[in-house]
Order: structure tokens, then C-alpha cells, then sequence
């Protein structure tokens, strides 16, 4: 099965502004057309001192402006935004963003923006000082209040030396917000000055958008998705567990919520932040991720068991902690089975969703997967080999087998978990909605 292109003839406006960050819209360029977008690259003069206009235009298949009279007779800025889905500025710049806040129209960028009936989002990138300043936080919010998806910045170590919020986030994350937006299921959380969070534009559509995505292939659907490892106690600081990091299912409830999906994403412990607009519940044990399941599944229509869970957990847990000198030279557990989530619910018998499992295999791993396909009454179950350093635990990119009812549904190949993530989804989206059809 081909991967589906979630952006396939979409004009998208990509504008690049004088930040240090400039270099990493050429990769954001790449990954939006091959999702299948139509790319116009529109620069500030700043920015073409840090990015060649002849690398954005060899990787758009377009001519990129700058200069607003260099063709003054075609009214380029007015031209350039026509017919366009989204607007997208990235990185966004204090100066641009206090350009766009106060109408101000002196360069091809601003002018066509100035111009533009699309929506328009913004990826501010700056020193993490200049983003709290008070003037910039005030031109974020008047630019939320008109309409504009203000997205909201990562943080971490600044080109300048400084630490904080202020950096561009990743292209994928880019990637990302622009299909919840195009798709209608953006939930903006931006946080200014502590002062909690800026709800989405309240009329996008009156900035005169004409064109969407057809509707989204999660629109309507509540999907849950289980991820990371499981902790099993052996007394209140000891627990047996495993090296599953969670980047996967977090990827896939990333995923699956930019296309359109109501999505509940079950967590055993991580270190990753919950995507935007996901609701995510935090468990420890095996049991604790079965009631999770259980609790949550009215009006559930797809789950996707993508946690590595204990098969096993201690039949004792001890009150105190086991002291070291009472263990003397070897200790002894008695282990029991833990429940199997994914085929507690693939096998119910009413309110079933569409049931995704996954298999963690060192080898005979397409053996495996068709056993427990079988076994758990899955209507899919995606496999990967997780004996490898680049993909499985802990690695971000992934290689997976998806096997169906039929057998081999398609092979992903070795890719960002993010990526694989976005085409397993419209997978399983599609098959549960031709399942709905039979």
C-alpha cells in the first residue's frame, strides 16, 4: 500500500524571516511537498542573508521572492497568496511578527500576508528575552485575536548561548500543525507570561478561506492509544520494567489527532509531553493501563495497543522495602501473568473498536505477529524488530510489518517514528472505515 499524501494539492505559502533559524525551513520545504504540497517560498530580505533564494527555489520548483518591486507590474504580493490553503511563517522573527501585528507592508513577505484570505500560522524564533518581552507577547495575542495560529515555541539552549523558550520548533512538529489546522481539529495552547493558556482563533474562517482538506480520515472518530512501558512493583522503590521509551505511541496519538480524531492516549511512565490537543492519563502498572482502557472505552471506534506491557508482575508486593542485607546472595520472585489489554479488547463482544496490536520482536517476528493476530482477535497488528540500534526502544525512527486478516498489509520502511506514525494511521483509518462499510 502507497503511502497516502495528506497535503496532495495544497498551496502552501512558506514564509522565512531573519532568524538563525532559517536553515531548518529548507528541511520543513522538503517535508511538506513530499506530503504532497504545493510550496511558495517568500523570503525577507534578512532572510536571504542566512538562506540562499536559489536553494528554497531548487527545493520549491519555484522562483522565490523577496524584493516587493522586482516585478512590480504582475502586483506580486497580492498574486502570491491567491488560491493559497495556508500561510505558514517560519521562523517567525520579533520584527515580522511586530510587522504583522501593526499592518505594516514593506517587504514581498508582509504585503502578501497583508493580502492573504487563508489562514496564516506563525512559528516564532528568537532569543528566549526577546520572546517574553512585554511587546512581543502583546503582538502574539493581537495577532491570535485577529485569527492567526500562533504556535507555540520549543524550548532549550539558544543560538545566542541562552536557555529557554525561544526556539524554532522541528520541522515535523511544523508538519504537524498545519494538518491540525487544515483539518479543523487544532487545539491552540499557548502559555504568555504564565498567564495560561490563548484558546484558537474564534473566526478563522473570516479571513476568507475558501479551500480545506476533504474531511479528515479521523474526523468524527475517538481513538485510543496505549503507550510506553509498564512498571511492576517489588516493594515501594524496586519495579520491574522495560526499555520501551513511548516515542512511538506518542507519534501515533500525534498523529492520529492531526487527522481529526478525538484521541485518549494511556501513558505508562515517560519523559515525553502529551501532543496538543490529546488527553493523556498517566498509569504505572499493567493494571493500572487495563482499567484505564476499560474506563475510557464508551464510544471508543478504533485502539491501538502500542504500550510495551509487563507480561508478568509480582504476586507479592512487599509493604516496606526489601532490605539488602535480608535478601543475602540471591532473591527469588514469584511472578504471575498480567492481563493481555489488546485482547481483552479485541475480543469483546459488544461496543468492539477496530483493535491495532503491536509485536516487539527479536526473530520469526512475521511467525509471531500472525499468532497473536490470531490469538488476540486483532483486525491488524504492526511488528518491528526491536534488536537493532536504529529502530525500536529508544531509537526515533522505526521499521514496521503491518499484517491484516489477509496477511501482509505493508511493509514501512525504516523512517522518523513521526513519519511512520502519519502512514500507519491513514492505514488504519482507511481499513476501519472500509470495516464500517461491510
Amino acid at each position: 500500500m502507497s503511502a497516502l499524501l495528506p497535503l496532495k494539492n495544497k498551496k502552501i505559502i512558506l514564509g522565512i524571516t531573519g532568524s538563525i533559524a532559517a536553515y531548518k525551513a529548507c528541511v520543513l520545504c522538503r517535508l511538506l511537498i513530499k506530503n504532497g504540497a504545493d510550496v511558495q517560498v517568500v523570503m525577507t530580505p534578512s532572510a536571504c542573508k542566512l538562506v540562499g533564494r536559489d536553494t528554497l527555489a531548487a527545493l520549491s520548483g519555484h522562483p522565490v521572492p523577496c524584493d516587493i518591486f522586482e516585478d512590480a507590474g504582475k502586483i506580486g504580493h497580492i498574486a502570491i497568496s491567491k488560491d493559497a490553503d495556508i500561510a505558514v511563517v517560519a521562523p517567525a522573527t520579533a520584527q515580522t511578527i511586530a510587522k504583522l501585528a501593526h499592518g505594516f507592508a514593506d517587504n514581498m513577505l508582509t504585503a502578501g500576508l497583508l493580502a492573504a484570505t487563508c489562514p496564516i500560522a506563525i512559528a516564532p524564533a528568537m532569543n528566549v528575552n526577546m520572546f517574553r518581552n512585554q511587546a512581543t507577547q502583546e503582538n502574539l495575542r493581537i495577532l491570535s485575536r485577529r485569527g492567526y495560529y500562533v504556535m507555540r515555541p520549543a524550548s532549550g539552549s539558544l543560538a545566542c548561548g541562552d536557555t529557554g523558550e525561544g526556539r524554532m520548533p522541528e520541522p515535523e512538529d511544523i508538519m504537524g500543525f498545519i494538518l491540525s489546522i487544515l483539518n479543523g481539529s487544532h487545539a491552540q495552547r499557548i502559555g504568555f507570561e504564565g498567564r495560561g493558556a490563548l484558546p484558537s482563533p474564534k473566526s478563522p474562517a473570516e479571513l476568507g478561506q475558501t479551500r480545506l482538506l476533504p474531511r479528515a480520515s479521523g474526523a468524527g472518530l475517538k481513538v485510543i492509544v496505549t503507550a510506553g512501558p509498564t512498571a511492576e512493583a517489588i516493594d515501594p522503590v524496586r519495579f520491574i520494567t522495560n526499555r520501551s521509551s513511548g516515542r512511538m505511541g506518542y507519534a501515533i496519538a500525534q498523529a492520529a489527532r492531526e487527522r481529526g480524531a478525538s484521541v485518549v492516549l494511556i501513558s505508562g511512565p515517560t519523559a515525553l509531553e502529551a501532543p496538543e490537543g490529546v488527553t493523556r492519563i498517566n498509569v504505572r502498572s499493567a493494571l493500572d493501563m487495563l482499567q484505564a482502557v476499560e474506563d475510557n472505552l464508551a464510544g471508543c471506534s478504533v485502539f491501538i495497543g502500542c504500550a510495551a506491557v509487563s507480561d508478568y508482575r509480582c504476586e507479592t508486593i512487599a509493604d516496606q522495602k526489601i532490605s539488602g542485607r535480608e535478601k543475602g546472595q540471591t532473591m527469588t520472585l514469584k511472578l504471575v501473568k498480567n492481563p493481555d489489554i489488546a485482547a481483552t479488547v479485541g475480543k469483546l463482544e459488544h461496543g468492539r473498536p477496530f483493535t491495532v496490536g503491536f509485536a516487539a520482536e527479536t526473530i520469526n517476528g512475521e511467525e509471531h505477529a500472525k499468532a497473536k493476530l490470531e490469538e488476540k482477535n486483532l483486525d491488524m497488528i504492526a511488528m518491528n524488530y526491536v534488536n537493532s540500534t536504529t529502530q525500536g526502544f529508544g531509537s526515533g525512527s522505526n521499521e514496521l510489518f503491518v499484517y491484516d486478516r489477509d496477511g501482509l498489509a505493508a511493509h514501512l520502511p525504516l523512517q522518523s517514528k513521526q513519519a511512520l506514525a502519519g502512514e500507519l494511521c491513514d492505514m488504519i483509518f482507511t481499513k476501519a472505515a472500509d470495516g464500517e462499510k461491510a
